[in-house]
């Protein structure tokens, strides 16, 4: 099993990293698709936009439409000078003498036309003027029904151009081909009327049409402004800067519809991924094996002897596996910044399970490694995922529920500090300047870094309700117990214990000193305290079942007296057996069932071994029928329960409890046990042994102080002596 769930850790580790290359790989977006998750950069990375936004920008600019206004009113106008033409030539024309003259200056300031004098006699003559005025003027109405412009300049090489007409039209695509210069109009409206007028006198005619042509206007007016900011939104579409990217950014986040400019920085990326992928993807998983064989390593090394007992693998394994998991599919499913992941959730639910801090801040600082190989591939990351799962192992003391709470609001803040720490360009900042402070001062402020910050603080605080969520899935599928359910068997108001109160108060008194002396050796050591105490008070709950064989609770005769000591040892021994079954129908943890099992290890029941062999001879009596079943402590925990039963039943013989008797006592059990190999199997150093040895001799001895005389307990004394010694022996 351990095997399998190191190479799922680095199996699943490794496809996080690469999950996003192998999509873009082998199904990249297209422009118009939905991304089925967020795509974000597991290394740094430079858009150089002009390598793949120049083509698009060329080519947008040379298909760009230039904009036009149509004016709708040229006809209208056209035909008001026309008559303002003809009345002027009615008015004028009462004036012999100085009408000519008065009609020149007129025609050439309003239309810029030198007229020869001749010429405008003519015109004055001219009875059938208006039908000529109105022939020529329906002409130009027909021209202006097309499209007329005088800056033909930018719509060269132009196929299409853009015609805004007045409100509700708006703007009309028209092709470049049905739009004609204003020389163009001029010149065919002259063919036109030389071609229907030709009857009419010439000069006549040539000075009518003239003044047609200087009132022939353009009805698309090109402007510049508009068109230069129209310009300028497609060179804004298509920068030409260079954009640098760090790890984990999001390029395209979950859902979301893909643009043109998208794809085409998903394609470039896709192309720097496509030369480093050979390169670097060895090298990542080189990276995760070598970090799963140095923390399994740990484990074997380090911790084991620390601990000493083996430490619980596969745990630490499947909780880094849903980690992994959880993490990544965070980062598949959410556009979150890197700092917004709840990874504090890691050291936080080592933290409930009860292991100790030294295992703790190995499985944080692996989760850590493994965490930035697949996400960020940064020191920056690796340093802020490593900061928050110290400060969780280190600070955190989880008793109650209520806690959580306050440790998620804890480890946010602690996210947003690092957060802000990170952030800051210590750099600059060791040469400060008023305009770097202000400057950075500025940049606290900006909503963007105002909205990472906030989500960094929201992802320390998820940390707490994934821990929860995670217990129940560890607590049934790899023997262990957290700190919340673990709690509730340490109140003295359990069932059980008040059951085992009522029906054997001797038993129950005796396994609350002996969780006394075993919490007392726990603080000692740094052994798991809470885990002693409950252990201690269930270690003989199986005593429930045949109470007054045991000596504790026997007052008269003892029954042992008229039974086979074989039967007396299995009575005794079975005490063991209805202690699991008794805790297994009330639901005790498997933890809390170890020591009921453990407490006495494959020790021998010597009192009546030895009964035994007086009564028969020693090779017909076998001493695996006299042996408790065990197994042995495979915990150190275990192993304290087991010397602290054996010395506070035997301290209670002590006839004179000095300190000399209790440590001889003490030390004489610990070498029987040593002898026996009963802590073979939990890795329980000499100095360990040696530790526990002076903290049971102190505690004892605390127990059995001296107390004061008091005087009428002296007059009972003195009368005690002056009694016959027959009346005192009765």
């Amino acid at each position: 099993m351990r095997i399998f769930l190191n190479l799922t850790l680095i199996l699943v580790c490794f496809l996080a990293g690469y999950a996003e290359d192998i999509y873009l790989f082998l199904l990249p977006p297209k422009q118009g698709e939905v991304v089925p998750f967020t795509i974000r950069l597991r290394q740094p990375f430079n858009f150089d936009q002009e390598k793949a936004l120049g083509n698009n920008r060329v080519a947008a600019l040379s298909q760009y439409a230039p904009l036009y206004a149509y004016n709708p009113d040229r006809a209208a106008e056209a035909a008001a000078q026309f008559q303002a033409l003809l009345k002027k030539i009615a008015d004028l024309s009462l004036q012999r003498t100085s009408g000519l003259k008065d009609f020149s200056q007129y025609v050439k300031a309003s239309y810029g036309l030198d007229l020869p004098e001749e010429a405008v006699k003519k015109l004055f003559r001219y009875r059938d003027l208006k039908n000529l005025m109105d022939g020529i003027l329906t002409l130009q109405d027909s021209i202006l029904q097309g499209k007329i412009t005088a800056e033909p300049e930018p719509m060269a090489g132009k196929s299409t151009v853009e015609v805004l007409y007045p409100k509700p039209s708006g703007v009309v695509v028209v092709p470049a081909a049905d739009v004609i210069t204003l020389e163009a109009a001029r010149l065919t409206l002259q063919e036109k009327v030389q071609q229907l007028f030709w009857q009419v006198d010439k000069g006549i005619r040539d000075v009518v049409l003239s003044i047609a042509l200087a009132t022939l206007k353009p009805n698309l007016t090109y402007d510049p402004e508009e068109n230069k900011k129209r310009v300028e939104r497609i060179i804004q579409r298509y920068p030409s800067t260079m954009i640098h990217y760090e790890a984990g950014c999001v390029l395209v986040p979950f859902r979301h519809k893909v643009t043109e400019n998208d794809r085409l920085l998903v394609s470039s990326y896709s192309e720097e991924l496509e030369r480093d992928l050979f390169g670097k993807a060895p090298w990542i998983l080189i990276a995760i094996l070598l970090t799963a064989v140095f923390y399994s390593l740990v484990l074997e090394k380090i911790i084991k002897d620390e601990w000493r007992k083996d430490p619980p693998y596969n745990l630490f394994l499947s909780l880094l596996i849903m980690t992994i998991v959880l993490l990544k599919a965070c980062l598949l499913l959410t556009p979150l910044p890197l700092a917004a992941l709840p990874f504090a959730a890691l050291p936080l639910t080592l933290v409930l399970l009860q292991n100790d801090k030294i295992s703790a801040v190995w499985t944080t600082l692996t989760g850590a490694v493994l965490v930035t190989l697949f996400s960020g591939c940064s020191f920056n990351v690796l340093l802020y995922f490593a900061f928050t799962g110290m400060a969780v192992v280190v600070s955190l003391r989880i008793r109650r529920r209520i806690h959580i709470l306050v440790a998620s609001m804890a480890i946010g803040a602690t996210n947003a500090v690092l957060f802000f720490a990170f952030w800051l360009d210590w750099t600059s900042l060791l040469h400060p300047s008023s305009e770097t402070w202000i400057m950075k001062l500025t940049q606290a402020f900006n909503p963007e870094f105002v909205q990472s910050l906030g989500w960094t603080f929201i992802g320390g605080v998820a940390a707490g309700p994934l821990s929860i969520m995670l217990l129940p899935l560890l607590e049934t599928g790899w023997h262990t117990v957290s700190t919340f359910r673990l709690s509730r068997y340490a109140d003295l108001q359990q069932p059980l214990l008040k059951e085992l109160l009522t029906k054997t108060p001797a038993t129950y008194q005796h396994s609350m000193a002996v969780a006394y002396l075993a919490q007392s050796v726990g603080e000692a050591i740094g052994a798991n305290t809470l885990l002693l105490r409950i252990g201690a008070y269930y270690h003989d709950i199986g005593k429930l079942a045949n109470p007054r064989f045991f000596a504790e609770n026997q007052a008269g005769k003892n029954p042992h007296d008229d039974l086979d000591p074989q039967e007396s040892a299995r009575i005794i021994i079975d005490h063991v057996i209805n202690g699991e079954k008794i805790g297994r129908g009330t639901k005790l943890p498997e933890t809390v069932l170890d020591f009921i099992l453990q407490h006495h290890g494959t020790q021998t029941v010597e009192f009546f071994y030895n009964k035994a062999t007086k009564i028969s001879r020693p090779n017909k009596v076998s001493k695996k029928d006299f042996q408790y079943p065990g197994p042995k402590p495979q915990t150190v925990e275990a192993a304290i329960v087991m010397i602290c039963d054996a010395v506070e039943a035997a301290s209670r013989s002590l006839e004179t409890p000095t300190r000399q008797t209790i440590e001889n006592m003490v030390r004489l059990l610990l070498v029987k046990r040593v002898a026996d190999g009963q802590f073979d199997e939990c890795h329980l150093s000499t100095g360990c042994l040696a530790q526990i040895l002076r903290t049971l001799v102190d505690s004892l001895e605390a127990s059995f102080h001296s107390r004061v005389v008091y005087p009428w307990q002296e007059k009972q004394k003195e009368k005690v002596k002056d009694l016959p010694k027959k009346a005192v022996s009765a």
